[in-house]
């Protein structure tokens, strides 16, 4: 995904200001696309360099000038265009992993710190989202589309899913380690399938 689609995407809805755009960031997609203010200003000035938003440049008499910034007709068709185009496979790397991976070159109490320090991590992250989903579902939204809601709401719920998926799988990592059970889990004790 590129900023600039998440940002046409957030113009879809209702002009928005450098300011409020980041705002917006901040508020709904930070959990899986962060971006920081400089990121979103100079993706702004491409976006209107090759016309897929419009600028309106609100004069204000103590402060600098406000910068209103709408999608143009070529953005939607762009916004439109990337969105229902499937996405080739991305790369993901997790050095957490990496650690995982070669963890047999440490003593148990060196894993079990790294299981405990991740799991921690986890926990707060999982308390987060369920925060920011239930800000979501209770204050009412500038998006008057239930529809478009919904979707944005799956995102957290993907955010919710996967921090407690990758907690289960940390928590009986941890106690495998602490009770030197060494075995490898089943396919069927991993999938939850019977057999």
């Amino acid at each position: 995904m590129s900023l600039k689609h998440a940002i046409l995407g957030f113009l879809s809805f209702v002009p928005l200001s450098g300011y409020d755009l980041k705002k917006a960031f901040d508020k709904s997609v930070s959990h899986f696309w962060p971006a920081n203010q400089s990121q979103i200003y100079r993706t702004l000035a491409e976006l209107e360099r090759d016309g897929l938003v419009e600028k309106e440049v609100i004069p204000r008499e103590e402060r600098l000038d406000m910068k209103i910034y709408a999608i143009s007709e070529a953005g939607r068709t762009e916004l439109h265009r990337w969105l229902s185009t499937p996405l080739p496979p991305q790369d993901t790397r997790e050095p957490f992993l990496i650690q995982v991976y070669f963890g047999g070159r440490l003593a148990d109490e060196e894993l079990i710190h790294l299981l405990q320090h991740e799991i921690t991590g986890v926990q707060e992250r999982l308390e987060v989202y369920k925060m920011v989903y239930a800000l979501a579902q209770e204050q009412p939204s500038r998006v008057n589309d239930p529809r478009a809601i919904f979707m944005s709401l799956l995102t957290l719920e993907y955010g919710l899913t996967g921090q407690v998926v990758l907690l289960q799988w940390l928590q009986r990592a941890l106690e495998r380690i602490q009770t030197g059970n060494y075995t490898s889990a089943t396919i069927l004790e991993l999938t939850g399938e019977r057999e």
